[in-house]
């Protein structure tokens, strides 16, 4: 996905990051609209599950975590430091 420069200067405008543009993109629903575009957008029910994944993903974040992934990039173990 490429973002145009008028996207980044409304996103600028109104407050979006450009983080929230991807989160859309990878988990919003499609919306058709005339002219070969479409809207993505969440739900309720999916805003919803999302910000208490969310909160629970901050609160492990804010501790020391880390993964062991090996070469052929399948992940091994995960733990916490001590």
């Amino acid at each position: 996905m490429t973002i145009s420069q008028h996207a980044k200067k409304r996103c600028q405008q109104r407050g979006i990051s450009p983080d929230l543009v991807l989160l859309l993109n990878a988990l919003g629903m499609e919306t058709q609209q005339k002219g070969n575009t479409y809207v993505l957008e969440l739900d309720k029910h999916t805003q919803k599950a999302l910000c208490k994944k969310l909160k629970r993903l901050l609160t492990q974040v804010q501790k020391d975590v880390f993964v062991v992934i090996s070469e052929d990039d399948h992940v091994i173990t995960t733990a916490h430091k001590h």
